[in-house]
């Protein structure tokens, strides 16, 4: 049986236009293929290196003194709605930035909400507890994109299976902790940049003793 007929067949010279054609075709796809992993890849890198730029800022002294701020004043029973507006604005403008960025496709949603899922949801919980306040005089949600990203983080964690303990009595409880950790970022902040001062003992002068003069003998005439 033969499943290949090859009589009449030309692979070079006249009548091997099929032949290099179907080459030219095999060469093509290979590389659109190549091509396309590399797109992958890139956009894969640049998608990380987002996400890592994402946490540096996250975890910066700046932000670090913004949330030890608001910390400090809930577990002194401040009311969220009297919190310290300068560490309040910059916590929540942070993840409003984040959240326009995902929302408008140019951060990976699941590589953000994977990894800095529970922030989102515990900081919009400790700022907004039960959504208290959130919305403004006007009924306009405060940081509509932080809120859209903390709903998309909660069903990222409801597909992945992960159930959390977000509700007021359980955030409030994990102050003590949160302070503790984020004064201990700020001390090491604070530590790397002290320079250590050494300062050189000052030399002890030394006297040079000059060797007693001989006694002068005096001859009798």
């Amino acid at each position: 049986m033969t499943f290949i007929n090859t009589e009449g067949m030309s692979f070079i010279g006249p009548g091997s236009e099929w032949f290099w054609t179907a080459i030219s075709g095999i060469v093509l796809a290979v590389t659109f293929l190549a091509i396309y992993r590399q797109l992958r890849l890139q956009r894969s890198a640049a998608a990380v290196e987002q996400l890592n730029d994402i946490m540096r800022e996250w975890s910066s002294e700046r932000l670090a003194r913004a949330k030890y701020t608001v910390l400090v004043a809930l577990q002194a029973g401040t009311d969220p709605a009297d919190l310290p507006n300068r560490a309040v604005a910059t916590v929540g403008f942070f993840w409003q930035r984040v959240g326009f960025l995902v929302r408008g496709g140019n951060v990976d949603a699941r590589l953000v909400c994977e990894n800095l899922g529970d922030q989102i949801q515990v900081w919009r919980e400790l700022l907004f507890p039960k959504g208290a306040g959130e919305a403004a005089s006007d009924g306009t949600v405060h940081w509509v994109d932080f809120a859209w990203l903390a709903g998309v983080a909660a069903a990222i964690d409801a597909k992945r299976g992960l159930a959390r303990d977000l509700d007021e009595t359980s955030v409030k409880a994990e102050i003590p902790a949160m302070i503790a950790h984020f004064g201990e970022a700020i001390e090491l902040e604070e530590a790397l940049r002290t320079v250590t001062v050494r300062l050189t003992p000052t030399p002890i002068s030394v006297t040079t003793v000059r060797p007693e003069s001989a006694p002068v003998v005096v001859a009798a005439s």
